[in-house]
């Protein structure tokens, strides 16, 4: 069985050898490696050859997202079974056993994904125990993913009947595609961490809120499907996404409407939101980002490498 790897990257010249590292360490023989150049300038395709070369690289003439370019990279694979890394992520060894044989195991379903611990830029990790919820339709609403675009690994069923990524999305890409996918077929989550996904600057804001509104607009007819409560929770979650990202890039007066937007839409249900707009008045008049930071904290652990790294 050929298990096609799908690595979108733009100028990752300086992290694409661990992800692909990651990927010698499966120790599966029959992969086809395809990294697909979203327009880098920092000589990321010759990098990638350079470590891997068996490996196939495509390349886009100017950055365009990572939705192009993974539908470059997944027009050429052949394989049977399909897996996606980003090229600043890396997989913990024996990931795709494990998986192949879960989905060997189950006929019935048509993807697998895992658990995944973040590491974030100061070193420090926040894990995230895979998990399946009783409806993955219903928990892709609100941006839920199978543990980000790093993780799963599907059979060329799944592609072919769902078709390819939405490029209008330079955000949301990946959680859309997975709404689509969780539509026709069973999903499931092994809990193991085996992916360790790499913090890195948060999306373009501009993209964000774009994005975001394209999928809320996509997909509002989907979510009304579980009620009109549900409907105005998830645009109201969307909402206060986007307007995390706003603060994150100090952009505080555009943060504070969003976040005003999805207080709007569904007052119930995160009320603690009213709080942000008298904080967000002390930050205009002290100059500081109280409100940033409360928007951005994450629960931290400390930083176990060898944990995460070991052979599963």
């Amino acid at each position: 069985m050929r298990i096609s790897v799908i690595i979108p990257a733009f100028n990752s010249s300086k992290c694409i050898g661990r992800a692909l590292t990651s990927v010698k360490a499966q120790g599966i023989d029959n992969l086809e490696v395809i990294i697909a150049d979203d327009g880098s300038t920092d000589g990321t395709g010759a990098k990638a050859i350079e470590i891997m070369p068996e490996a196939t690289v495509v390349r886009l003439a100017e950055n365009t997202g990572a939705a192009a370019a993974r539908n470059l990279a997944l027009r050429r694979s052949t394989g049977e079974m399909i897996a996606l890394l980003d090229s600043d992520d890396e997989w913990v060894p024996g990931k795709l056993q494990r998986q192949v044989r879960f989905l060997q195991d189950h006929p019935d379903f048509g993807l697998c994904g895992s658990g995944h611990v973040l590491v974030c830029k100061d070193g420090s990790l926040v894990e995230f125990e895979g998990r399946n919820p009783k409806d993955w339709r219903k928990e892709l609403h609100f941006a839920q993913s199978f543990h980000g675009a790093s993780t799963p690994l599907m059979r060329r069923e799944v592609l072919e009947r769902v078709g390819l990524l939405d490029e209008r999305l330079r955000v949301l890409e990946d959680w859309d595609w997975m709404l689509r996918i969780s539509r026709d077929f069973k999903v499931s989550i092994l809990p193991e961490a085996l992916t360790l996904i790499h913090e890195n600057n948060p999306s373009d804001p501009d993209y964000t809120v774009q994005s975001t509104a394209h999928f809320i607009n996509k997909h509002r007819d989907e979510f009304s499907r579980y009620g009109s409560v549900h409907s105005r929770n998830v645009v109201s979650q969307h909402y206060e996404n986007a307007a995390r990202n706003l603060f994150r890039h100090r952009r505080p007066g555009e943060g504070c409407s969003m976040l005003w937007d999805s207080f709007h839409t569904a007052p119930l249900r995160n009320p603690p939101l009213l709080a942000a707009f008298p904080i967000a008045a002390i930050d205009a008049l002290a100059g500081t980002h109280f409100l940033a930071d409360i928007l951005t904290r994450r629960n931290r652990i400390p930083l176990q490498p060898d944990r995460h790294r070991r052979s599963a």
